[in-house]
């Protein structure tokens, strides 16, 4: 399967078409993973996880791929009314010493860019206004369907055409408890400060913490977040 060898399992849409491994050509290069685009006609994407450990657990192999995490949360994201990438499938090597873990087939993103560059490099303060406001609503939403991202930074986050948001590399759990929502929720308000660091100005983190308040209150799942801002 493609730069992928060895026995795979996979999982998905019976009608995704993997061509052979010649036509894979290569688009991003990550520290844990490598996407490739599968071919020119087809604007899809494999996702190939590298180990973490060498040999695999079993774990990690058969119940809780990386892969089937993000495949499962991609679907959970776009029940809830936030945009991800279309996922078309996974998969999970059957190798012990495979050079890739697992596989995610999905849908490229035409014009992508991350938020995190964005915030760095805009002084556009409509636009990174713009952002924030998107930002407080998605993460309402998110909350206010008693999901948490154990992922969500602002690397994380696509912002197309500077209108809307794109949820990507997603690892969403359901809050069992409201002290878990409350605690997936303080957490992932860590991640966007740790990630965003100097490129987002006080008077912006005062200006999207308002609107998250607000847009909280508008899902009562999520109003016992509001003190948490």
């Amino acid at each position: 399967m493609g730069p992928a060898t060895g026995l795979w399992r996979l999982h998905g849409d019976p009608a995704l078409r993997i061509p052979p491994a010649h036509a894979w050509q290569p688009f991003k290069q990550g520290p844990h993973s490598a996407l490739f685009r599968l071919d020119a006609a087809q604007p899809i994407l494999a996702k190939l996880a590298y180990p973490r450990s060498q040999p695999r657990d079993s774990l990690r192999k058969y119940v809780n791929a990386q892969a089937r995490r993000e495949y499962l949360s991609a679907h959970r994201l776009q029940a809830a009314g936030l945009t991800t990438p279309s996922v078309h499938g996974w998969g999970v090597s059957l190798s012990p010493f495979a050079a890739y873990e697992c596989v995610l087939f999905m849908a490229e993103v035409p014009d992508y860019h991350s938020s995190l560059v964005f915030i760095r490099e805009s002084d556009d303060d409509t636009a990174r206004r713009r952002l924030l406001d998107r930002l407080a609503s998605d993460m309402a939403r998110l909350h206010g369907h008693g999901l948490i991202h154990k992922d969500g930074h602002f690397d994380n986050i696509g912002w197309i055409g500077q209108q809307s948001l794109v949820w990507i590399d997603n690892d969403i759990r359901c809050a069992q408890r409201p002290a878990a929502l409350r605690a997936g929720f303080c957490h992932m308000q860590r991640m966007l400060r740790r990630t965003a660091r100097d490129a987002i100005h006080s008077s912006e983190w005062h200006y999207f913490n308002d609107c998250l308040r607000r847009e909280l209150a508008r899902w009562p799942k999520a109003r016992i977040l509001i003190d948490e801002v």
